[in-house]
């Protein structure tokens, strides 16, 4: 095993697992750095209720943290959803070795070290270029952060992989106008950068879970065009089920499906999801993640303070630390990036100096650094921070086809404009989009969840069908606006 690797490693174990392991090797070097296990959760969940989808593996439902149970790499067979007609293959993972196997046999402990590192180094080999992928998280978050003057979460990855699956299903300008947002002229492109988002960003080792998941919600009386289906499944991993569209059963398959692929943090949101009888693809893509602090907050040091918000003070609980770590600041902020255990995953926590506000840092580009994963131009390296952050629980609702208009994507909300023939030969259009995030921060971690519904409904088809046609004298009226007869006449002879 590397050197380094294996300190890093041993740096995450408990102190008595350590001494234990150091005995038991008959060895007196002891590790410096200690690191207590905390717990820290956060998973987004993006949900298109009306275009395309991929189906994935279901988190836990405990509302908590700790380590996460071993499970297979296969989407589960959920016995309620009998609608099921394909499911996604899930790439392979490898667990991260669990501390009683330092104290049981360290060699076994260093090997499967090595194992979880090479495995991790193969799936970061499939990271994104940033830069194709900035202007789109630099963008949108403008958009919707715009005019906001209360609390707000907003998943750009999310976001990006819906709109790429949105995309799929579309074709002629209703494609090019989504391509446009997110940054290319070619779906082959976003093809690829969408799968790089899923297969570096998918883990699930038992320490740090990162579980995307998407599924394609069919209407049982459409035909569909099955090369878009498959491009969904092997691209997007993307699963199908089938069902009547606004049938009680097949909402109520949708909505379980939604409440347990984000561990139950919006079930009230999920729970208000439906198709309607006019509603003819559904899709649903989901991220849960959850990870552990690298340095944890102690209970025994949390306190009411006060928090000066828009809407005046208020006397909340705040947690209290003090760490080594690097202070970056900038013009109009300062910053400092708590870390989570084993990856190079973060949360930045950015403060905006006290004559600008988050709203004004974000529409200035201030921030971009941060968001399109640089670093700000600033630093203190490895300074003892004080740090106070309050407990939180924060959620947002938004619309987001009026933001979506004003970036350039139309024509899929125009029902004489939007094109889904890659999908099928039908009408349709994006009747709604709607993005519900929660994010919640603790002494254990943070715990987070979003999704978007997008319904994409088809045009309704009459009931009965009649020929009406004036081939014989007939008569005609016009009238104004209050229905007064302005002309009455008949047409005995057409000249």
């Amino acid at each position: 095993m590397k050197p380094e690797k294996l300190s890093d490693a041993i740096g995450l174990l408990d102190d008595k697992i350590i001494k234990s392991a150091e005995e038991s090797r008959k060895t007196k070097k002891k590790n410096k750095r200690w690191i207590k296990w905390v717990a820290v959760a956060a998973c987004f969940c993006l949900v298109i209720v009306g275009v395309a989808g991929h189906f994935g593996r279901i988190p836990p439902d405990n509302g908590g943290f700790g380590t996460n149970p071993n499970v297979n790499n296969n989407p589960p067979v959920v016995n309620f959803l009998s609608h099921k007609i394909s499911e996604a293959k899930y790439p392979e993972t490898v667990d991260y070795p669990q501390e009683n196997m330092l104290n049981l046999n360290f060699e076994s402990y260093s090997k499967a070290l090595d194992e979880w590192h090479e495995f991790d180094e193969a799936r970061l080999d499939n990271r994104l270029d940033i830069k194709n992928y900035s202007s789109f998280l630099t963008t949108s978050t403008k958009s919707f952060f715009k005019g906001n003057k209360d609390n707000l979460v907003y998943s750009p990855v999310n976001v990006y992989l819906a709109l790429s699956m949105l995309a799929e299903t579309t074709g002629n300008n209703s494609r090019a106008q989504i391509l446009d947002l997110l940054g290319t002229d070619s779906i082959e492109a976003i093809r690829n950068n969408a799968n790089k988002l899923w297969l570096s960003n998918y883990m699930d080792d038992g320490v740090t879970t990162n579980i995307l998941a998407n599924s394609v919600w069919l209407n049982e009386d459409m035909e569909y065009n099955k090369s878009t289906l498959d491009i969904l499944a092997e691209k997007y991993y993307a699963s199908s089920f089938k069902g009547k569209m606004g049938s009680n059963g097949y909402n109520k398959a949708l909505q379980k499906w939604l409440n347990d692929q984000t561990g139950g943090l919006l079930k009230e949101e999920a729970s208000q999801v439906e198709f309607n009888d006019n509603t003819i693809l559904g899709l649903a893509s989901t991220v849960y993640f959850k990870a552990r602090w690298d340095s944890e907050f102690n209970e025994i040091n949390t306190a009411p303070d006060t928090f000066n918000g828009k809407n005046g003070k208020q006397t909340v609980d705040f947690m209290n630390q003090t760490s080594a770590n690097d202070y970056y600041y900038d013009d109009n902020y300062s910053a400092v990036a708590m870390r989570f255990t084993n990856h190079s995953a973060k949360m930045w926590l950015i403060l905006p100096d006290e004559d600008t506000t988050p709203e004004k840092l974000i529409q200035s580009g201030d921030v971009d650094p941060i968001l399109t994963g640089s670093k700000p131009k600033n630093c203190k390296p490895y300074a003892l921070i004080n740090l106070a952050m309050p407990k939180f629980d924060v959620s947002s609702t938004l619309d987001l086809r009026q933001n979506l208009k004003q970036l350039g994507v139309t024509d899929v909300f125009d029902d004489e404009k939007a094109d889904f023939s890659p999908t099928f030969n039908s009408a349709a259009y994006v009747s709604m989009m709607q993005h519900s995030a929660r994010v919640t921060v603790d002494e254990e971690g943070c715990t987070a969840a979003a999704f978007t519904v997008v319904g994409v409904d088809g045009m309704a088809e009459p009931k009965d069908i009649i020929d009406f046609r004036l081939d014989r004298p007939f008569i005609f009226v016009v009238t104004a606006d209050d229905s007064t007869p302005l002309f009455v006449g008949i047409v005995n002879n057409v000249q």
